[in-house]
């Protein structure tokens, strides 16, 4: 029996080694991969909101979503989406997001944090500028059970 432990020893590293493999199939998607998968999704956001389609806009949200911003009541995915319908809908009023100036985006397991910058600028009907606000955020995005990435938390205030 003792001559066979150094053979047994080797094939359980060799074992455990493949196990720990990243390059199988099974493996989960990697950080960049997470990462590109939200900038992208964080960079597609203002094309659907100056598009004005409210599905798209509120894709980017989890159906359980907290969304904050200061001098506002809290939103749900409900509340916000109805927000977006009366904001997309207005026709005194557009409002146009320019990209967001991404600062950084953390991945850790299901979980990502990004802190971000938006611009919103609001014109009337002739184009004329009425106001242009930057908003800071911090959202936290939660990895769904389709694997897509969606916020789960925005916390966002004027600069």
């Amino acid at each position: 029996m003792i001559r066979w432990l150094p053979a047994i020893g080797a094939v359980a590293v060799l074992l455990l080694t493949g196990c720990g493999n990243s390059d199988s199939g099974d493996s989960e998607p990697s950080v960049d991969a997470d990462v590109a998968a939200i900038t992208e999704a964080l960079n597609a956001w203002p094309e659907a909101f100056n598009a004005r389609d409210v599905a798209a806009v509120c894709d980017l949200f989890a159906p359980d979503v907290s969304i904050i911003y200061p001098d506002s009541a809290d939103r749900d995915y409900d509340a916000f989406c109805t927000q977006m319908q009366g904001v997309l809908g207005n026709q005194e009023r557009v409002f146009t997001y320019g990209p967001p100036d991404i600062r950084e985006v953390l991945v850790d397991g299901d979980l990502a944090t990004v802190q971000l910058i938006w611009t919103l600028t609001v014109a009337d009907t002739a184009g004329a500028v009425l106001e242009t606000v930057e908003e800071n955020g911090l959202d936290v995005f939660r990895r769904q059970d389709d694997g897509r990435w969606k916020i789960h938390v925005s916390h966002a205030y004027p600069l």
